[in-house]
């Protein structure tokens, strides 16, 4: 670099822009000149400072923790605060390119520039514009933080509502496939659940457990006869007077299949069970839907059995809804549109079953 241009250069920088010619051409000869190739480190963070430098042509790259955070180009200064308060540097400087930089001793330093009231304050302004773009950047970055932290909060929002959207959902999915769609009674799938649940809490407290088969007479006659949106109808009015007539919350009543309903009640014995089975009875008959096909009565009635067990070892869930339809089967036997208990019924094979039309 021919010595004039490299004078023009330092004299743009602020640092020296005070110094006199013979001052800047004494003050250069005290320093030395370093030549980096391309990749080649110049000093590294934490090293000691004893000494500044001026990029004289070529570029630098400043990192500090292993990120890029400038470039220097030619008159650019680094190393200042390093060499004036004797501490480690703050970055690494790297050349991009071929680079020549001026290394200011500390002795150069200290004789030429230290005791320049012109040359120290253009230092100051220096750190002084350094000091305003770091509180700059770190403004920007609290806020590029906040907003970061906004958004994560709105996204968090989104999902907490998400999740209770979807809990709710499920509630209504677990909700839904346990009830029957015509008749918005509990079904099949909910009853044998129930049954299996409540079944454990009887056998270990030696409670009685106890089902009400309930069967509408002649129901094929009645579609036949009104048509299956009748026939539906009516369905839906005999479950709702089914489950109307329980009288706990643990009581459920059940879509057991076709025309048929059945009701689980807990804690209760069979004299209990026959008496709400008969009231289920009459409130059915008391509904007076006219039955003209029936061979019963000119309206509407049904046929209900009814068993009672304590669970224990020797007997299963099935074993009751058994009993409970050999005691339905005896009902309709014996006429319909009455209640048969299971404990008056002769001993036949389980799951024994009546050809009598429905």
């Amino acid at each position: 670099m021919e010595r004039s241009d490299k004078l023009a250069l330092l004299r743009r920088t602020g640092l020296l822009a005070s110094l006199s010619e013979p001052d800047l051409e004494t003050f250069v000869a005290a320093c030395s000149e370093i030549g980096l190739r391309p990749g080649q480190a110049l000093c590294h963070e934490g090293d000691e400072g004893h000494a500044m430098y001026v990029v004289l042509s070529g570029n630098l790259v400043v990192s500090k923790a292993g990120k890029q955070v400038a470039v220097g180009r030619p008159g650019d200064c680094f190393g200042e605060m390093a060499l004036i308060e004797s501490r480690e540097r703050a970055a690494t400087l790297r050349a991009l390119d071929d680079t020549l930089v001026l290394e200011i001793p500390e002795g150069a330093f200290r004789g030429h520039l230290s005791l320049n009231p012109a040359a120290l304050m253009a230092l100051l302004r220096v750190f002084s514009e350094r000091s305003r773009h770091d509180l700059d950047s770190l403004v920007s970055s609290n806020l590029k933080l906040l907003a970061q932290a906004e958004e994560m909060d709105r996204k968090n929002r989104e999902l907490t509502e998400t999740r209770h959207q979807l809990e709710h959902r499920n509630r209504d999915l677990e909700r839904i496939s346990a009830l029957d769609t015509l008749t918005q009674i509990a079904n099949r799938r909910r009853f044998d659940t129930a049954l299996r649940q409540e079944w454990r809490r009887a056998a270990r407290d030696e409670a009685p457990l106890s089902l009400v088969f309930c069967d509408i007479d002649y129901f094929k006659r009645f579609n036949d006869t009104y048509g299956h949106q009748a026939g539906d109808e009516c369905l839906v009015r005999v479950a709702q007077t089914m489950e109307e007539t329980l009288n706990r919350p643990a009581d459920l009543a059940a879509r057991y299949g076709g025309e048929e309903f059945i009701a689980l009640l807990v804690d209760t014995g069979t004299d209990g069970a026959r008496l709400l089975a008969e009231r289920m009875r009459a409130r059915v008959e008391g509904l007076k839907i006219e039955h003209r096909a029936s061979s019963v009565a000119p309206h509407l009635t049904v046929s209900l059995g009814v068993a009672t067990v304590v669970p224990r070892p020797a007997i299963r869930p099935e074993d009751l809804v058994d009993l409970a339809d050999r005691a339905l089967y005896a009902a309709k036997e014996g006429g319909r549109n009455r209640v048969s208990s299971a404990e008056d019924l002769p001993p036949v094979p389980a799951g024994t079953r009546s050809g009598l039309p429905r």
